[in-house]
This record gives structure tokens, C-alpha cells and sequence, in this order.
């Protein structure tokens, strides 16, 4: 399976924040959307970085001052990405060597998603489920009438 089929079923909808929202704010927009990573931009809307609840801890843990921070202050800039034609098992592998739960899609330079380690979890076990059933029917001669 490749990376633009999850795309495709999950929709466009990229959640995004600005460099100068407060890390309160984006805490707040994880919690009512239900995510824990989000695109950030700045003043002129070109993406410069993402945010992720691991981010928001670390600066926590490192002695920052949550009323103070803003997201720029958190993000993390360089984040890896893959084409939309590029393989779940290449995505799981990626995320496995760099220890992170999310990776940018981009096509022709723009981001055009997001995976994340549930989305390759939840099409990897679908992808074994019908290994199973077609072993089962092999193995039981069901599958070839």
C-alpha cells in the first residue's frame, strides 16, 4: 500500500497553527481536535515547522515556562517527509530508525498530508487480516473452487 491511499481516506484537512500562537493555544486546539500534531506557519501562511505534544513536553520538562512560549519556541523545523507514492512499509521503517510518530507528505515541495504511527498500524493490520484469510482458504481449500 502506498502513503496516498491513507491520504485519500483520511481527506485533505491539514490542522495548523501560527509560529506566534501560545503553546496554551495549541495544547487547547490538540484537545478539541483530538490530535496531538499540527502543521505551524507564519504571518505569511508558508509552513516553517510542526508541533507535537512530545514537543510541548520536552520544553515543559527542560525548565520552559508554558504561559511564555509560543509555538515557534517548541516546534521542530526539520521534519522528515516522504512522497505521496512512497510505501506504508517504507513509512513504518522511517518512523521505527527516528523514533517518531509522525511523517509529512509532500508532493512538488507542498505538504499535502500527514501519516501518523496510527494510520500505518491501522493499514498494516488490515493488510495482515487478508493475508490470514487468504492463507486460511488456501490451507483449507475453500478459497479455490
Amino acid at each position: 500500500m502506498i502513503v496516498k491511499t491513507i491520504l485519500d481516506e483520511k481527506g485533505p484537512e491539514l490542522i495548523k497553527v501560527k509560529q506566534t500562537d501560545s503553546v496554551r493555544m495549541v495544547a487547547q486546539v490538540f484537545k478539541a481536535e483530538r490530535i496531538g500534531f499540527a502543521l505551524v506557519d507564519d504571518s505569511a501562511n508558508n509552513h516553517v515547522g510542526t508541533i507535537s505534544e512530545r514537543d510541548i513536553v520536552q520544553a515543559i520538562a527542560d525548565g520552559g515556562n508554558i504561559e511564555g512560549m509560543i509555538a515557534k519556541d517548541v516546534m521542530t523545523q526539520n521534519v522528515v517527509s516522504v512522497g505521496p507514492e512512497e510505501t506504508i512499509e517504507t513509512v513504518r521503517d522511517i518512523m521505527t530508525a527516528r523514533r517518531t510518530r509522525h511523517v509529512l507528505v509532500k508532493d512538488e515541495g507542498l505538504v499535502v498530508g500527514v501519516v501518523s504511527i496510527g494510520d500505518v498500524i491501522k493499514h498494516s493490520l488490515a493488510e495482515c487480516q487478508i493475508d490470514t484469510g487468504q492463507l486460511r482458504e488456501y490451507i483449507t481449500g475453500t478459497g479455490y473452487q
